[in-house]
């Protein structure tokens, strides 16, 4: 039997390893986003004068994601603005939108505040490429992998390249 003072530090222990992990996988979310969507075409007239990304949930992804406008400073020669957002009710226009693995808004809220726009909505839930995710990453056997919604990014006027669809699960 473990002593007390022995369990309480295991669960530190382990509190503090999924803690890291977590923070770890947030830091390059960021920046396979920001990969990926270098390769979907937007309609013309769609990218103002800023790329906005909204990130819904968590906020070490959206630290993430201001990481990479920072350091890339712009996406397709434009500036990049990074957004977070708690709630529905506060997302606005953005180009792209991450929802974080982590958050407990429902997607079908999500594809609804922005069904009108050609939002990239990117996540990281088992289910939700099929709910209305355009990509959606999976982790399979500690493998990251992606799935793309092509009927979801067509109704958005979003095109993939064909490197994205030749190493994705199109659905």
């Amino acid at each position: 039997m473990v002593p007390k003072r022995g369990f309480y530090f295991l669960l530190v222990l382990i509190l503090i390893t999924i803690q890291i992990t977590n923070a770890q996988k947030a830091k390059y979310n960021g920046e396979i986003v920001y990969r990926l969507s270098q390769q979907v075409t937007w309609p013309k007239n769609e990218i103002g004068y800023k790329f906005i990304i909204g990130v819904v949930g968590n906020t070490s992804d959206y630290r993430s994601f201001q990481k990479i406008a920072v350091e890339e400073g712009e996406f397709l020669g434009i500036p990049i603005e990074v957004r977070y957002f708690e709630c529905t009710e506060e997302i606005e226009e953005c180009n792209l939108i991450y929802i974080s693995e982590e958050c407990n808004i429902g997607i079908k809220k999500i594809i609804r505040k922005t069904k009108d726009s050609s939002s990239l909505i990117v996540s990281g839930k088992e289910g939700y490429g099929k709910a209305g995710s355009i990509i959606n990453f999976l982790d399979t056997e500690g493998k990251i992998k992606f799935e793309l919604n092509q009927e979801k990014a067509s109704k958005r006027g979003l095109q993939f390249s064909e490197q994205l669809r030749a190493i994705s699960i199109v659905i």
